[in-house]
């Protein structure tokens, strides 16, 4: 076909430079556990923290949104798709992130999308971290504010920028809570001196962190309120967006927030406007999740056992991963040949971990992203870490 041969020479570029993706099919998944071709593997590399996505209950109340309002919604939310277990839903969320109101979007990156392009445009200035997500990047560009990238979590850089940026009709302050290729934590605390000194919208992605930070899952305020580092009853953060999609179980995205806000983005955030309404059961999950969440804190505590567990055997084994302060644990190899020969070795013994490569993460800096879940065992746990540690320094 006229106008296409620069597909197979780019396809060939990223096979060179070991950077080729391929879709791996499995045939039964799991937060645990995997079934890839023909083989049950551990499975260390998925979001489903809590392991509620096999739920009994959570199944359960997808068939039984099902059964109540169909398949699909059939309409984008201001047409005829606006279904009563949504605006439940919203309820819940709101009281999880202890804010007004909360409104639900069709996916996580969808969220970002629509919540940025909304606030900022044109006459407007954003302050975002390097290392914040593709969706947040993506966000930034398409509300055509100026950006201003800081260095990875470097409040003294932050500040800098913000002191020389000109005068601008509204700023937007936007950072992952946790990151979710290095296992780190924002600093709220910080992030929010400056926000209000420098009259920034606060907007926190806790993708990584709902459901896992603080001692009941409700995010990144609670963690830095139960370290003491915020007082209780402050709420720093304007715009708190979330997933539905990791630790609870299902799929979706939303945004926390004012009720004010709220119905500025069901006016303008595009991507919630012009997308069809999140699937019932996708909605009849989560909130089921929700409700496990506060019932059944011992997954919570086994979670954060696992990662203590395992960051504790594979900086004994020498590898540093002080850095990670989640169950997300990185270990960098550099290339992207040694991050895939590691992924490969560690599959032929039984552990699903896959390389991240360029452009997922920095040139150099090729990985394995370790995540837990609350369904490990210990031996799974400890068997990964033996293998780690007898794996790598075979790599040369």
């Amino acid at each position: 076909m006229a106008g296409t041969d620069f597909i197979s020479d780019e396809l060939e570029l990223l096979e060179r430079l070991n950077q080729r993706r391929f879709l791996k099919c499995m045939t039964r998944g799991g937060a645990q556990h995997v079934l890839h071709c023909g083989r049950k593997l551990v499975n260390f590399s998925s979001n489903d923290y809590l392991g509620l996505a096999s739920h009994g209950r959570v199944k359960a109340a997808a068939q039984a949104a099902i059964n109540q309002f169909h398949a699909s919604a059939g309409s984008s939310r201001l047409i005829c798709g606006n279904l009563e277990i949504h605006e439940r839903l919203e309820c819940r969320l709101a009281r999880l992130k202890q804010k007004e109101a909360a409104l639900v979007f069709s996916s996580g990156y969808l969220a970002n999308l629509g919540i940025i392009t909304a606030l900022v445009g044109e006459r407007d200035q954003i302050f975002s971290d390097s290392l914040n997500h593709a969706s947040i990047i993506d966000g930034c560009r398409l509300s055509r504010a100026q950006i201003h990238v800081y260095r990875h979590r470097d409040l003294d850089d932050l500040e800098r920028r913000l002191r020389a940026a000109p005068a601008a009709r509204r700023r937007l302050l936007v950072s992952d809570a946790v990151f979710s290729m290095d296992g780190d934590v924002a600093d709220l605390p910080g992030l929010a001196t400056l926000a209000g000194s420098y009259d920034c919208l606060l907007m926190l992605d806790e993708a990584h962190a709902t459901g896992v930070l603080g001692s009941t899952g409700s995010g990144i305020v609670e963690y830095f309120v139960e370290r003491g580092r915020l007082p209780p009853g402050r709420e720093p953060v304007d715009v708190a967006m979330g997933t539905l999609s990791k630790a609870l179980g299902s799929f979706g995205g939303f945004v926390a927030c004012s009720s004010g806000l709220r119905e500025f983005f069901v006016n303008k955030a595009r991507s919630f406007i012009f997308a069809t309404a999140l699937p019932p059961s996708a909605a009849g999950a989560a909130l089921e999740s929700l409700q496990l969440l506060s019932e059944e804190p011992s997954r919570h505590a086994a979670l954060w056992k696992n990662f203590r567990g395992l960051k504790r055997r594979l900086s004994e084994a020498g590898f540093d991963v002080t850095a990670s302060e989640t169950p997300i644990i990185p270990l960098t190899f550099g290339t992207e040949a040694a991050a895939l020969k590691m992924s490969d070795r560690l599959a032929e013994r039984g552990y699903f971990v896959p390389a991240i490569r360029p452009p997922s993460v920095p040139k150099g800096t090729s990985r394995l992203r370790i995540t837990l879940c609350a369904d490990h065992s210990d031996d799974e746990v400890e068997g990964l870490a033996k293998e780690v540690g007898e794996v790598a320094p075979t790599l040369g």
